[in-house]
């Protein structure tokens, strides 16, 4: 997510095609006016340039791979069902999946609610419902019915086993008929259950599923879970434009009018299909009516006699260039050996090289990207949370409240930016990481789905690390999402463990770990495992093995953060054996983060106190005087540094240097140097949107200087202008 975050918010780019952007969806999942779409296209198109989007309404799925086929498509709104189904011949990019509301929770996953009148005390399973009359919402669906039936189909149940099955009713039309005992259980999609659970004044309960699923669902469901419904594009649009798209629907508010033209409560970034996948296999949906049918053995028993021919041949064949082969290596073994070691340790340096490189671009787009945007927000949240000091009525304090908020997820949006390319300095406290884990297996169980055994292994006295929580789970989750995607059909085991370690010359420790104590995380698999190969490239940024499927960020996502912690990791795999990371975090030296003091108001400005003031951003700097007039300051305003000196040189007495550190021409350092020279008692405060590692270029390292981050408030601004001048007097 964060390299399509990262490219998406470049400069304004052109396209050279501007045809409209068309968007097909099927009528019987989002209804057949199409002018409901409107806030969405006039929403996506503002991303694109106002590039205009043609809403394509289709009658069925069947209908929406046609289009496809005839290359009518770029964008589309696809159930799972759907959704798999166009994969099966097309590239397809899920770009965000949908979600749904259920009271204040979100969520992005769908399942079967399978239910009986309260009243029926012989139904108490789904093994139960064997010889009863079923009714459902539609077959083709799901909720409404295939989740359920794959459940069924795994107890050696089918619809020849019910007395009967009824399809194609509404929601209500099933509950009527549970309720009134013309049917004896009911199948609905779990998220519109709620709207029927209070229509029958017996009450409904709804039958818990073989397996427990994630206790956070705020709805009751009776099946596994999949991905909700999705938005994807098809075929070779350009990757500015997808990634635009992409960036639009998730920055899209909760209940926005773009979401409710779906219906939906909103979007999130899209999740992994393969289930779905796999339950249409299993229930042979189409396009896989045929799927595990013909199996090699049978295929192979049908051609015996070719492919007895086929396999003498290339027996012969192959013992015929071993041979040869054999001759050839005991001839150039040793010189081979040679020539072979030298050419790995070659590589292994160049990808390294290549690694540290790509890893400087982005961190450098991303550096230019935030200064620009902490710039904008400084603006958008200061002058928002400036509104909110005024009375305003209901309504309008709802709206500013709304612009505050999307502004605030703007700003951490860009902090993981930084964290991404580690040119943030991130919140750090002594973290158990014991207790992290324990926290987070619930969702990694989750992760790692039912057919793959999740093994915790703990050590039980372990030393506190030097970390983020937030960013010690990513770990957990990329690693963990990695081992499961590397599972053979049958599924298999994942382990995470953890002990503590000491590193010395004395035994092997991983190239560039610092001798100390440690922690050792441990996430090893028994999965497919991996060729030498590809392990030296698995921490490249956008290196996949998934295709499509993939981002390629994962890993090199869990390198940057283990990296910024001055961890090391050690990756062992052999294909056929599985694959094991050990990560080598050092102890922690701080003692555990102690609560915050409270925040004092700062005191009123004194009438005699001036500021310059140095931005040569317009709206920041008149934000910025604004809010300095307002507290009482008398403020010089300068848009660069020569026109600051000017000001110092007039002879009016300066209290306090404001000065963005990045300037035109000089920076802010430069000015603060010569500033002081006209006013030597004058205090500095130096104020950015870069990341630390370029204002510590300009002479402005961060905690070495009064420095005020933007976007900044104009409760912090006028907080740190009285600190600094309070402690001056």
């Amino acid at each position: 997510m964060f390299a399509v975050a990262l490219f998406a918010l470049l400069p304004a780019l052109t396209f050279a095609d501007d045809h409209p952007l068309r968007i097909g969806y099927v009528t019987a999942q989002f209804g057949t006016d199409t002018a409901a779409f409107d806030p969405l296209t006039r929403y996506l198109s503002s991303f694109l340039d106002n590039r205009p989007f043609e809403v394509v309404p289709l009658e069925s799925v069947e209908h929406m791979v046609a289009a496809a086929d005839r290359g009518q498509l770029d964008f589309v709104v696809a159930s799972s069902v759907g959704l798999v189904t166009l994969m099966a011949k097309h590239r397809v990019r899920p770009i965000a999946t949908i979600t749904l509301a259920s009271g204040s929770e979100l969520y992005p996953w769908l399942a079967s609610a399978v239910f009986v009148a309260n009243q029926r005390n012989d139904v108490r399973t789904l093994e139960d419902v064997r010889g009863h009359r079923v009714v459902a919402f539609a077959r083709r669906t799901l909720g409404g019915w295939l989740a359920a039936a794959r459940e069924w189909r795994r107890m050696s149940i089918d619809e020849t086993d019910f007395a009967s099955v009824t399809f194609d009713l509404t929601p209500p039309e099933v509950a009527t008929r549970v309720c009134s005992g013309d049917a004896d259980v009911g199948v609905l999609p779990a998220s519109l259950f709620p709207a029927v659970a209070e229509s029958c004044a017996g009450g409904f309960r709804v039958l818990p599923p073989p397996r427990p699923n994630d206790t956070t669902l705020p709805v009751a469901v009776s099946t596994r879970l999949y991905p909700e419904a999705a938005v994807a594009a098809i075929g070779r649009l350009p990757e500015q434009v997808v990634t635009r798209v992409a960036i639009a629907l998730l920055s899209n508010g909760r209940e926005s009018p773009a979401a409710r033209a779906f219906g939906v409560a909103g979007f999130t970034a899209p999740l992994g299909y393969t289930q779905v996948e796999e339950l249409m296999q299993e229930l042979r949906i189409a396009p896989f009516e045929s799927f595990g049918r013909l199996t090699f053995t049978e295929a192979l028993r049908q051609n015996a006699g070719t492919a007895l021919i086929a396999m003498t041949l290339f027996v012969s064949a192959l013992l015929l260039a071993l041979l040869r082969a054999r001759k050839l290596n005991a001839q150039l073994a040793f010189s081979f050996a040679q020539w072979r070691e030298a050419d790995d340790e070659r590589r292994q340096l160049e990808s390294q090289l290549q690694q540290s490189r790509r890893l400087e671009s982005i961190g450098r787009v991303a550096g230019g990207v935030a200064h620009d945007f902490n710039n904008l927000l400084t603006v958008i949240n200061g002058y928002s949370q400036l509104l909110l000091m005024e009375p305003l009525n209901a309504h309008a304090r709802d709206e500013v409240q709304q612009i505050h908020r999307a502004g605030s997820r703007a700003a951490e949006l860009t902090g993981q930016l930084l964290t991404f390319s580690r040119r943030q300095v991130t919140d750090l406290v002594a973290l158990d990481l014991n207790t992290v884990i324990r926290d987070a297996e619930p969702l990694l169980t989750r992760l790692a789905g039912e057919n793959v055994e999740l093994e915790i292994a703990l050590a039980p006295s372990l030393a506190a690390v030097s970390g983020n929580v937030s960013q010690m789970n990513q770990v957990l989750m990329n690693l963990v999402v990695n081992a499961r995607d590397a599972m053979p059909p049958g599924g298999g085991r994942i382990t995470i463990a953890t002990e503590p370690f000491t590193a010395s010359s004395d035994v092997d420790t991983p190239a560039g770990l610092a001798p100390g104590e440690h922690v050792v995380l441990t996430v090893s698999d028994t999965g497919i495992g991996m060729s030498d190969e590809t392990r030296q490239h698995i921490f490249e940024p956008f290196f996949s093995t998934k295709g499509d499927a993939g981002t390629g960020l994962g890993l090199s996502t869990v390198y940057g953060i283990i990296r910024q912690r001055q961890g090391q990791i050690d990756v062992w795999s052999e294909p056929g054996r599985g694959t094991r990371f050990r990560i080598y975090l050092p102890q922690a030296t701080q003692p555990t983060e102690a609560a915050a003091p409270a925040a004092v108001a700062p005191r009123s400005a004194s009438p005699s106190r001036r500021i310059l003031l140095v931005e040569d951003q317009d709206d920041v700097r008149a934000f910025a005087t604004e809010v300095l007039r307002a507290a009482g300051y008398d403020v010089l305003e300068a848009a660069s540094g020569d026109e600051a000196l000017r000001l110092a040189r007039d002879g009016a007495p300066i209290d306090l240097l404001l000065t963005d550190v990045v300037l035109g021409g000089m920076n802010g350092r430069q000015v603060a140097e010569l500033v002081a020279q006209a006013h030597p008692s004058a205090r500095v405060l130096f104020t950015s949107g870069y990341p630390d590692d370029v204002t510590a270029e300009k002479g402005v390292p961060r905690g070495a200087v009064a420095f005020l981050a933007k976007p900044y408030s104009p409760d912090a601004l006028i907080a740190r202008v009285s600190e600094l001048l309070d402690a001056a007097a």
